[in-house]
């Protein structure tokens, strides 16, 4: 669960970063959820020890449920790995650093004890975890206004760009977003660049969501006409620019695990079988 996975990051920002400020009273209520991408964007990957999978998942629900029953801030959207590592990713979106931070001092206050429990049970179940904050980078993406709760499936590309290229980056994209938009207007992606995390190089993700696998399909069904639109002498640009500065890209599938998130009521009042099941489902096998 992302909230207490940011435990000590957001203790240090809160003193050092944002100042000294009191703890958030408890009629706090988390902001409405956003209609568009978040401004900061958290992810957190956890890969699970093998044999304490019903575990971990166990412990996802029960944090789930610590939450809703003392009307906790925190939000997060749970992913099982299909393709890549066996892995869960969990997202989670702020307006701001601040939000973050007054959102975990909320839940901390109110549910703190509870909660630490929890999360010493948590770690006992875990090979390895990585935190990341992302800066969302708008005049790149294409965002749905779909609400993220009727999507499925997301697909998480991290591409590794060398130090002194985001200049270049940021233009490549821009001129990927104007030729997809020609081919396809309703082919739909969110850019984030790296803000804090484990990183040497500029870092960015790609986000796009999809309501089934077969939206991939045609998605990918146009990719030649993607080409022929952009140009060749722009296209092979691109092909250059990938070729020579780029460190690396992974690309992989990832499908929502309702019994590991806790997503605003908004967003799934409209499909309460697929989001609010019965009983405790571990992260998908690949």
């Amino acid at each position: 669960m992302v909230q207490f996975r940011l435990k000590t990051w957001v203790t240090w920002m809160a003193m050092v970063v944002v100042g000294a400020t009191a703890v958030a009273a408890s009629s706090q209520e988390h902001a409405p959820a956003p209609s568009g991408p978040a401004p900061v964007l958290v992810t957190v990957r956890e890969i699970v020890k093998p044999g304490e999978e019903a575990t971990h998942a166990k412990l996802e629900a029960e944090y789930a449920a610590v939450l809703d029953a003392g009307k906790g801030s925190a939000y997060y959207l749970g992913m099982g790995a299909i393709t890549g590592k066996e892995e869960t990713v969990f997202v989670s979106g702020y307006s701001s650093l601040e939000e973050m931070s007054d959102v975990h001092d909320h839940d901390e206050t109110l549910m703190g004890e509870k909660l630490d429990v929890l999360d010493r049970e948590h770690s006992a179940t875990l090979a390895g975890m990585e935190t990341t904050v992302w800066k969302l980078r708008p005049g790149l993406s294409n965002p749905d206004a779909v609400s993220l709760g009727k999507m499925r499936y997301m697909e998480l590309t991290q591409i590794h760009v060398k130090l002194g290229h985001s200049a270049e980056f940021a233009d490549v994209m821009r001129q990927v977003k104007q030729g997809w938009m020609k081919v396809d207007p309703e082919f739909h992606f969110v850019v984030y660049q790296q803000a804090y995390g484990d990183s040497k190089d500029d870092s960015y993700l790609v986000l796009i969501a999809m309501k089934s696998l077969g939206d991939f399909d045609k998605h990918h069904a146009k990719v030649g006409a993607y080409q022929k639109s952009v140009g060749e002498v722009m296209h092979k640009r691109m092909q250059e620019f990938e070729s020579a500065d780029y460190d690396s890209t992974v690309s992989n599938l990832f499908v929502f695990t309702p019994a590991m998130s806790r997503m605003p009521d908004s967003w799934t009042k409209d499909d309460l079988s697929f989001w609010k099941p019965k009983g405790v489902v571990a992260a998908p096998a690949k």
